[in-house]
């Protein structure tokens, strides 16, 4: 049976074209504590709704790892994730490796990389189908840059950054400069925004981090040695200095209560920068809170007259072995809505999507 691709469902390409060149947002927090497992926290910033979808898909779909709908391959893991305009940005697979998809105005993926299979922005999905844990991820993604994908009625390229984490609080960001994958591996990288590279988000981090003294001396007038406020730099370093303050949560409830605080949220109506002689803005949609050794998964929505708070569980999802496109912006969700989204979905043997 096939299955009709859902990015071409859902996608709208002429509000996408026309908020590439504007959206300059998102953060990831990722955290390992002692007794309670890892925990990872993202954003979704953007200047309008983007009709996200909770999708899962089972392991053995068949899928294709390029827009073009080339090269067939099948999953060996099932994933679970949102989509942002019909594609996955953020997700995880049965085995608990984890990935989120950020804006990188500074990606180059180059010319050189012809023989890649493999799409740009369906390489979140393709990776965590494939792989079980970030040091597979880096040893994979190592190897050349992903091809440029194109969707139809969008001119431009679609700019982009990856991070993965596994339960073992490993930790990779995922970027491309020169048509050459740049990778940071290790668990002491725990936070990414947006452009500049990854390798100047770090030295201003140090930087600020030198007026900042030390931890148990630091206090509500520390100065954290930002000169903007939304600007993805200013973030980066806003949830590296409160990240580093948290201590041991009482339950994986209070360890999301925790670290979903430490992210700055965009605020609706704040403006960003002009584009055409017009002031551009962009804001938080939603936040993805996410605790890898459970699945549980915590959901805020807020944009425009929704405003909800969500919860459910990637594993039992996936355990239920069912092809599920749920939407997660409606405005009737609430509390524990797992068993909601299995309903929805139906149950396949072989199933193919692109």
């Amino acid at each position: 049976m096939n299955v009709k691709p859902l990015a071409l469902a859902l996608i709208t390409t002429f509000s996408l074209s026309s908020l590439i060149s504007t959206a300059n947002a998102c953060t990831r927090v990722l955290w390992e504590t002692k007794d309670h497992g890892t925990f990872v926290s993202r954003t979704m910033d953007w200047s309008e709704s983007t009709n996200p979808y909770l999708a899962s898909f089972p392991q053995g779909t068949k899928y294709s790892t390029h827009l073009s709908h080339e090269n067939m391959v099948a999953s060996k893991y099932a994933v679970t994730g949102i989509t942002a305009y019909g594609v996955i940005l953020d997700g995880v697979n049965s085995e608990g490796l984890s990935g989120n998809v950020l804006y990188d105005a500074d990606m180059d993926l180059g010319k050189d990389n012809n023989k890649q299979t493999d799409g740009a922005i369906t390489y979140l999905r393709h990776l965590l189908s494939q792989y079980k844990t970030v040091e597979e991820v880096v040893k994979a993604a190592a190897i050349m840059a992903p091809n440029e994908e194109l969707i139809d009625g969008v001119p431009i390229r679609i700019a982009l950054h990856i991070s993965f984490q596994d339960p073992s609080g490993d930790s990779a960001i995922l970027e491309w400069r020169d048509g050459k994958p740049q990778i940071w591996h290790g668990k002491q990288y725990t936070v990414m925004t947006n452009q500049p590279g990854y390798a100047q988000h770090l030295a201003n981090v140090e930087r600020s981090a030198r007026g900042w003294g030390e931890q148990e001396e630091q206090w509500s007038q520390t100065n954290l040695g930002t000169g903007g406020n939304t600007n993805p730099e200013d973030r980066f370093i806003h949830a590296t200095y409160f990240s580093k303050h948290l201590t041991e949560p009482s339950s994986i409830t209070n360890g999301i209560v925790k670290l979903d605080s430490t992210m700055f949220r965009i605020p609706h109506d704040a403006p960003n920068r002009p584009i055409n002689g017009k002031m551009a803005g962009y804001a938080t949609e939603y936040s993805v809170n996410r605790h890898l050794q459970s699945g549980e998964t915590f959901i805020r929505y807020q944009w425009g007259d929704v405003y909800t708070q969500f919860k459910y569980n990637t594993q039992q999802i996936q355990q239920s072995n069912k092809l599920i496109f749920f939407k997660i912006s409606s405005s009737d969700l609430m509390g524990d809505i797992t068993q909601q989204v299995i309903d929805s979905g139906r149950s396949i043997n072989t199933e193919t999507s692109h």
